[in-house]
C-alpha cells in the first residue's frame, strides 16, 4: 500500500511539472504538494522528497527561489530546501525507478 502512495505522488509531481510553468504563481501548487507528501510514512518517502527538491531546484529555479524566500519564516519549507544533497541525474533516475518498480516489496 505504501508503495502505491509513493507511486501516486510521483505521478502527481510529474503532472505538476508538466502543467505549471516556472514562475512565482506556480509556487503554491508545488508547495502544497510537498507539504502533503510529507505526511506519507514510507522508507522510500525520504529519498523521494530529496529527489523532488533536487528536481525542482534544477527544473524550476524560480519556484525554488520562492521556496527559499518562504523558508526564512517557515521551518518546514526551510527543512525541505536544505535537502538538496543528491545529483540531479541521480534524482531523476531514483524517481523513475520508484515509479516503475511496482512489484518489489519493502
Amino acid at each position: 500500500m505504501k508503495r502505491t502512495e509513493i507511486q501516486l505522488a510521483i505521478k502527481k509531481f510529474n503532472q505538476l511539472l508538466t502543467i505549471y510553468p516556472d514562475n512565482k504563481d506556480s509556487t503554491f501548487y508545488f508547495l502544497n504538494f510537498l507539504k502533503q507528501f510529507l505526511r506519507i510514512k514510507s522508507p522510500k518517502s525520504e529519498l523521494c522528497l530529496v529527489s523532488f527538491i533536487t528536481i525542482l531546484k534544477h527544473e524550476r529555479p524560480i519556484i525554488f527561489y520562492e521556496f527559499r524566500k518562504r523558508g526564512e519564516y517557515d521551518n518546514v519549507i526551510n527543512f525541505m530546501i536544505h535537502l538538496t544533497v543528491v545529483d540531479y541525474e541521480k534524482a531523476k533516475n531514483d524517481i523513475n525507478n520508484m515509479s516503475i518498480n511496482r512489484t518489489s516489496v519493502n
